[in-house]
């Protein structure tokens, strides 16, 4: 688990613009208590909200979506679930939204298996938004089942998204509102634009521990190990009953004379890692570092997924591309709290968005 914890230190960056030019977006994550917010190197933020978890029963979130930019309207989605996903079809008529006991109207809902997904209209968002700088409740509900979203720390989440945005003291604040027009709001940016250069998926060298080629290899790309935030330790290696077991290299041919070199760098109770390099072909010079998480390798293509947790509620995901040079992140993605709102999360909570070609 200690890899999984890598990956979600949760670190707010800082974002700068000016007025008629933008610089690139850093994406931001960031969580307190029940609510958790993503905001991508688009300028868009995604931040949600669950049930406390003291409330296991009746598992449920919902989504508060907002584009960068002047005037961008907010939008609401939810996700309702029972913990054995075993709603009763014909109970689910009538579903209403309420905030602060105030009837807000019938929700739609998208299907009959869990989770129930629907979006809230204009009504039913501008209802929560009137409150999110007080005690709330949010409750989903008919006279069959109910569904309550906690408030412990939507203000605080809200108001990362208006930070992060640009939008404190302005008249679209969603917390903070102020005076001021949005003209100064950060400006949204396209997503990443990608070009995949394929390659070979099958390694065309495997180099074996205890030989003196894999041991200079070995050595070069432990050599380039990133700056660890956690204290872990990089690529420990595979542990048995007779101490660390070493693990073959794979060697992939990419292009300009380049070389993916992997290796199986970690295993828990329910992942395991790949430590993924670029290296000159003729295995010689400095190794760049990709990530120690892989999970496959194929045509030009690394990806990584991982869950939070043995039932699979939730996941990271992330991908990177050989764009004949280097391998570029085109995803840096999280599914949302691990809650027990669906198998394989609810949500796509994006650091990094891209389009891929």
């Amino acid at each position: 688990m200690k890899a999984f914890q890598h990956l979600f230190v949760l670190v707010c960056f800082t974002v700068t613009s000016s007025v008629g030019y933008a610089k690139a977006i850093q994406g931001m994550s960031f969580a307190h208590q029940d609510w958790e917010i993503y905001c991508s190197n688009t300028g868009t933020c995604r931040a949600a909200g669950y049930q406390d978890e003291r409330i296991e029963n009746m598992p449920a979130s919902l989504l508060i979506i907002r584009k960068t930019g002047e005037k961008q309207a907010v939008q609401m989605r939810f996700a309702l679930s029972e913990y054995d996903q075993a709603l009763d079809k014909k109970n689910l008529k009538n579903i209403h939204f309420y905030v602060n006991a105030k009837d807000f109207g019938a929700v739609t809902v998208d299907g009959s298996e869990a989770p129930l997904l629907g979006v809230l209209n204009t009504a039913q968002v501008n209802g929560l938004l009137q409150q999110t700088q007080k005690s709330v409740n949010i409750v989903f509900k008919n006279v069959h089942y109910s569904w309550k979203i906690s408030d412990a720390g939507m203000t605080a989440t809200l108001l990362k998204m208006d930070d992060f945005q640009k939008r404190v003291g302005t008249v679209g604040a969603l917390v903070k509102k102020g005076t001021a027009d949005e003209s100064k709001v950060l400006v949204a940016q396209p997503k990443l634009m990608l070009k995949k250069i394929k390659t070979t998926s099958k390694p065309y060298l495997v180099l074996k521990p205890d030989t003196k080629p894999y041991k200079a290899l070995y050595t070069t790309l432990m050599a380039a190990q990133p700056k660890l935030q956690d204290g872990h330790g990089f690529c420990e290696g595979i542990y048995t009953e007779n101490g660390v077991q070493s693990q073959k290299i794979e060697l992939y041919k990419l292009s300009n004379q380049k070389v993916l070199a992997t290796t199986l760098c970690w295993r828990g109770a329910y992942n395991e890692g790949f430590g993924a390099w670029v290296i000159d072909g003729s295995l010689k010079g400095k190794a760049t570092f990709v990530t120690e998480s892989a999970s496959d390798f194929a045509e030009g293509e690394i990806s990584s997924s991982q869950k939070g947790r043995g039932i699979g509620d939730c996941w990271s995901m992330s991908e990177w591309i050989w764009d004949g040079k280097t391998f570029v992140q085109s995803i840096d993605r999280w599914s949302g709290m691990c809650k027990g709102v669906a198998a394989g999360g609810v949500w796509n909570l994006d650091l990094i968005e891209s389009v891929v070609r």
